[in-house]
């Protein structure tokens, strides 16, 4: 044998001898042809018989034992259930890579088994199933590494003991080759099920020094789709490796599939990391692209820009106009998806709502109330009104009329404060929320949803009493609708608002002439509030008696004869919808009931307010809105 070796050593040592090429580059069928015939066959004779591991006289015979095996490993892959493995077990003829390939097989059939109603632990407590893990157990150091890892992972997700010996001897071998891991390896044992409340110390330990070692050599990674089932399993566990993923991502966003941009999206979302540079790549990448999104990509897409409140115009634009086409095909679950996400995203596409709109109608009958209700809080939310609403209305409004009660209290309060917005109040639906049983246990407490509560039926009922005639159902009590109860902030930015009342005070004479953050009953906040009077001079607002101020106004005045009680509304960028100057749902209600309450409207949108550069130029901006808004409020008495 050793004669054999030596042989085959010299006739390849005389080759390469032969060998007149670029370095680095070896033909093996180019470097044979340049030796004679009779030593090229002799390689090949010898060659052979030693990679065979057989000294034969023909030279090309296997063992019995190799052909056993080989038998025994297709067998194996041919099961069908856990007996047909059975039946192929032999402790003394299975070898550790047969019972890598057992237990897969047997990990495989744990989900057919579910299905079936039967449990894990009908292989786990199978006495077969101990000798095939002691067979593994007896072979762990002569594994491959791929089979080491496969076995842990399968053994794991059967739901194998953490503290058995099997799993211990997998962990502590996969520790002596940590270092000689490859970087997908790290990656693949990245994956496992060991980062749970219920991993032991071995496996946290485990996990730890995979960590480490993934935040050494990250920069390994080629792949776009290892780095991003690292973002989904691991990224959660380090910061720093997380922030290295970003970056790495950042290097490959324009090779990723559209499949892969959306996992990246939705991990950080899921983690709420709102990393604008690698969402901007990502964007551009995907409006670029000339290819349809899928629609489940889409929705993907669509729900991770709302969580991270990150609303690109191209690339909403982009799934709008596919999304039209689509809209008669999909599901409900995945409309309302997408419906839900536009609206957080204040992303107002007229054609694509509309055809929501029809969707609706169409399938009334299929959807369920839930689903219904979900549409209606999207549309409210950017307040659309189908082309005709009419026939909408009357069409959807007795179906989520009679199911009202089957939805959980709060959405039924959504509900029909969407329905308020959109100015189609019933009176069966008001009745039922205006009840005092139904809102108590909703507004109970000073929490930011309690809050929220009580600000949409005090919205409710401001509707109610400014444009729904013909009420006589129960109302709130005027203790309900004192101010003192809102402690939730009004949400503005008081860098963009100051500015404004400051200016105001400059044009009507004075800060002490202004009310500023008037929180009145109708659930609205002011920015201020003053008095002109009929020469457009500013009068003393605290002077004069007010309907939205509570308390005892004995010793104050009315207002004089021709006079003006003027309310100063900022609009910021976050009212409008995204790139547009149509107000969202709620301050379009905001200017509706304030308008009703005799209010005269200052509106100051930040799109006009961002254009005056000097204190001349905002001074006489703001006695020409004034002007206007008198202006305006003749005309529509007349």
């Amino acid at each position: 044998m050793a004669t054999r070796l030596l042989r085959i050593l010299h006739l390849r040592h005389q080759a390469l001898s032969l060998w007149k090429g670029p370095p680095g580059y070896m033909n093996r069928t180019l470097l044979l042809g340049r030796l004679p015939s009779s030593t090229v066959s002799m390689v090949h004779s010898q060659h052979t018989d030693v990679e065979s591991g057989v000294v034969t006289a023909e030279g090309s015979q296997t063992t019995d034992l190799e052909t056993e095996r080989f038998t025994l490993e297709t067998r194996l892959r041919n099961a069908q259930s856990p007996e047909d493995v059975w039946k192929e077990l032999n402790e003394e003829g299975m070898t550790g890579d047969n019972a890598v390939l057992a237990i897969s097989k047997l990990n495989g059939f744990t989900q057919t088994m579910k299905e079936g109603g039967v449990t894990n632990d009908a292989i786990l407590q199978d006495p077969n199933f101990l000798v095939l893990c002691n067979v593994a157990n007896n072979s762990v150091t002569k594994m491959f590494t791929g089979s080491v890892l496969s076995m842990l992972r399968n053994l794991l997700q059967i739901g194998m003991n953490p503290e058995s010996k099997i799993i211990k001897s997998l962990e502590t071998e996969i520790r002596w080759r940590m270092r000689r891991l490859n970087i997908y390896h790290l990656c693949f044992l990245a994956q496992f099920p060991m980062h749970d409340g219920s991993a032991t110390e071995s496996q946290k330990e485990l996990m730890s020094e995979v960590l480490r070692n993934l935040d050494m050599r990250w920069t390994e990674l080629r792949e776009p789709r290892s780095v991003v089932q690292l973002m989904a399993s691991v990224g959660h566990l380090s910061t720093g490796l997380m922030e290295r993923l970003e970056d790495k991502v950042l290097e490959m966003a324009e090779q990723l599939t559209q499949e892969e941009t959306a996992r990246v999206l939705q991990v950080l979302a899921n983690r709420g990391r709102r990393t604008v540079p690698l969402l901007r790549a990502l964007a551009y990448h995907l409006s670029r692209r000339q290819f349809r999104l899928d629609h489940n990509v889409a929705s993907t897409i669509a729900y991770a820009f709302a969580s991270l409140n990150f609303p690109n115009t191209a690339v909403l634009q982009k799934m709008s106009s596919e999304l039209v086409e689509q809209v008669p095909e999909l599901k409900p679950p995945t409309l309302i998806s997408f419906a839900k996400s536009y609206s957080y995203l204040k992303w107002h596409h007229q054609p694509l709502v509309d055809t929501m709109a029809a969707y609706l109608t169409t399938n009334l009958k299929f959807l369920s109330e839930e689903q219904v209700a979900n549409f209606l809080l999207a549309f409210g939310r950017l307040n659309f009104t189908p082309s005709s609403a009419d026939e909408f209305f009357d069409q959807v409004l007795p179906y989520v009329t009679e199911g009202l009660s089957t939805l959980p209290k709060w959405m039924q309060l959504d509900l029909v404060w969407s329905l308020a917005i959109l100015g189609r109040l019933t009176l069966a639906l008001v009745a039922k929320v205006l009840t005092p049983s139904f809102y108590m246990s909703l507004t109970e407490g000073l929490s930011f949803k309690a809050q929220s509560s009580l600000l949409k039926i005090l919205h409710i009922h401001t509707t109610v009493r400014q444009e729904l005639t013909g009420y006589s159902g129960p109302l709130l009590t005027t203790e309900f609708c004192h101010p003192s109860r809102v402690h939730v902030s009004p949400g503005k930015n008081n860098k963009a608002v100051l500015p404004v009342v400051d200016t105001v005070a400059t044009v009507v004479g004075g800060l002490h002439k202004l009310r500023s953050e008037v929180v009145t009953p109708y659930g609205w906040t002011l920015d201020c509030e003053f008095v002109l009077d009929k020469d457009n001079r500013g009068l003393t607002v605290h002077e004069y008696k007010a309907d939205h101020i509570p308390g005892d106004q004995s010793g104050l005045i009315a207002l004089p004869e021709g006079s003006h009680r003027f309310a100063l509304l900022v609009w910021e960028y976050g009212n409008y919808c995204v790139q547009s100057r149509k107000l969202l749902g709620r301050f379009a209600m905001c200017r509706r009931h304030l308008q009703a309450a005799d209010f005269t409207l200052l509106e100051v949108p930040f799109y006009e307010w961002k254009e005056l550069k000097s204190e001349f130029q905002r001074v006489e901006y703001i006695k020409d809105k004034i002007r206007k808004a008198i202006a305006e409020e003749a005309v529509n008495v007349l």
